[in-house]
């Protein structure tokens, strides 16, 4: 049976589709834009006409932009998935205002007194983009399979997996996977990776997401980590770019010119005598300090790969509950020297603005851009992988080829038990570490709250979010008099300690947590056999000495 991929965007939706037949099939996309294009913008517009509301979708709807009896509704997916905590806390803290047709209240888009449901409104997209793949070719008989942000939640994929539903088709296998990972499932099957670790540089229309992969030919794509900002895309810096204009032009126009500036072409035209440059194009990037926001996205995934816990049937279990074994492969080192590649997708990095200030960051063997990944014989020339690779990788998602494995993250809590009052204080390093990005640096918490004396009697316990103790540890504190209290301590090797900031070495509690990786395991491994080698010498050299002394005290005259 055939297999459609979807590809519903932030600003455009594509649909591909992978015909039954031989094994080594490839996918192709179908055109469901004007004048055999492979994208259709995803807007809609609610004209007012003959009394009631009428809807446009697609290009036509994108033209009645300023049109006095006309909502036009963009970045609909957004507002789809604001109801994400995760989503709703990037808009507050960017205080970015909704549109002036959304009813939060309602979830729905208002329009000339009447309301329209979100996923209504997502259907009328959908249904004018089937309509138009069947045009194309679109089978009667096929499986669908989607995409979606990484961080699209269940009730977001849900609601895709019902919409796409209505317009024919069927699924067997997982159907809604995250966009990044996609582009990846197409450049492997078509032999354009070989095994190692990746980053997805996935720059959208709307959005930014990223993905840290592994690839291994022994078993399907592992995903360790994924993470993304629904407003770090390239409709924001379009407006940014339309608002420093003296006079307003058409926004794809103005899209396609960005895209088209380079360090070789200083300045590109635009309707109306007016055009934009390199030098304002960079300017504008680096005083929004763009890159700088999509790295420190790059870097929470990072840290997410180094926490990432998967639990393991033959693990020894404590207290009824499985001790979770980390599985990071190659992701536990440092952010960039042991990645293969960072590969560049999406349409907005097609502005060499992308590559260039990436190729600075971390060298220019290791930035790769999605076409490097794809040899051009296999696909159409017309196929640009940045803007297809997400639906046509979809289509390689069938029940022959297993899906991406996801390793499940935990978090856990520390807690600081004072057993005689029962006074404790509760730490989330994974918190800590997102925030700062320190992986290679001790974690420091802030002073623990614990009265001067000797031998106090303390517990560690490391726990799981639902409550699920994972390791715990009695032990005496031991602290003197002074100003400042002590602090629990994750030194470089994931060991937890209390490190008591009055010179003193710090008194280790857990030399063996269940974050702590592989690597760091054998280093403290020959640590230890360091210090006993050390030690063994020590009490070698001793006993030489007192033997010595004892011999020369023997033979000395009386």
């Amino acid at each position: 049976m055939a297999v459609v991929g979807v590809d519903f965007g932030t600003t455009n939706v594509r649909i591909a589709v992978r015909d039954s037949g031989e094994a080594d099939m490839t996918p192709r996309p179908l055109a469901i834009g004007l004048a055999g294009g492979l994208t259709m913008p995803a807007v809609v517009a609610f004209r007012r006409q003959h009394g009631g509301v009428a809807i446009v979708v697609g290009e036509d709807a994108d033209q009645l932009e300023g049109d006095p009896d006309a909502v036009v509704v963009r970045n609909i997916k957004r507002w789809a998935l604001s109801s994400d905590p995760f989503v709703k806390w990037h808009l507050d803290a960017a205080d970015s205002e909704p549109p002036h047709w959304w009813k939060e209240e309602t979830r729905c888009v208002t329009a000339f007194g009447e309301e329209f449901p979100v996923w209504d409104v997502i259907r009328q997209i959908l249904g004018e983009a089937f309509r138009r793949a069947r045009q194309d070719g679109l089978p009667d008989e096929f499986e669908w399979r989607a995409g979606c942000p990484v961080q699209a939640d269940w009730e977001y994929r849900s609601e895709l997996a019902k919409a796409l539903s209505e317009f024919g088709g069927e699924n067997k296998v997982t159907s809604v996977i995250e966009e990044p990972v996609l582009f990846l499932t197409l450049a492997h099957n078509l032999d354009g990776l070989r095994p190692g670790s990746y980053l997805v540089y996935d720059l959208g229309g709307g959005s930014f997401d990223c993905a840290l992969v592994e690839v291994d030919d022994r078993q399907p794509m592992t995903v360790y980590a994924s993470h993304g900002h629904p407003l770090l895309g390239g409709d924001r810096i379009d407006e940014k770019l339309y608002q420093s204009l003296d006079a307003p032009v058409p926004r794809n126009e103005l899209r396609v010119a960005k895209e088209k500036l380079a360090p070789d072409n200083q300045h590109e035209p635009l309707p109306g005598d007016i055009s934009i440059s390199w030098g304002g194009l960079t300017a504008l990037l680096e005083r929004d300090m763009f890159i700088e926001k999509t790295r420190a996205v790059m870097r929470e995934a990072y840290i997410s790969a180094k926490v990432i816990w998967k639990y393991d049937e033959d693990a020894p279990t404590l207290g009824g509950s499985a001790i979770p074994s980390c599985r990071l492969g190659r992701m536990a080192s440092a952010f960039a020297k042991d990645l293969d590649a960072i590969i560049l997708t999406g349409g907005p990095t097609k502005s060499p603005y992308f590559g260039k200030r990436l190729t600075e960051i971390f060298g220019a063997d290791r930035v790769k851009d999605a076409e490097d990944l794809i040899d051009p014989s296999v696909l159409d020339p017309n196929m640009d992988p940045k803007l297809t690779g997400v639906s046509l990788g979809a289509c390689y998602v069938a029940a022959e080829n297993p899906s991406p494995l996801y390793v499940r993250r935990l978090p856990v809590r520390i807690t600081l038990r004072d057993t005689a009052t029962g006074a404790s204080v509760e730490y989330q390093p994974y918190q800590h570490f997102v925030r700062n990005f320190s992986p290679a640096s001790p974690f420091h918490s802030s002073e623990l709250p614990s009265p001067a004396g000797t031998n106090t009697k303390c517990e560690l316990t490391i726990s799981s979010p639902e409550g699920t103790v994972l390791l715990s540890r009695p032990f005496s504190l031991d602290r003197r008099t002074g100003d400042k209290g002590p602090q629990l301590l994750i030194d470089t090797l994931g060991r937890i300690g209390i490190d008591f900031a009055d010179g003193r070495p710090p008194q280790l509690v857990i030399d063996d947590p269940p974050w702590q990786t592989d690597q760091q395991r054998e280093i403290l491994r020959e640590t230890i056999a360091r210090r006993q080698e050390r030690e063994r010498s020590e009490k070698e050299r001793v006993s030489r000495m007192l033997t010595d002394n004892l011999y020369g005290w023997q033979i000395m005259p009386g």
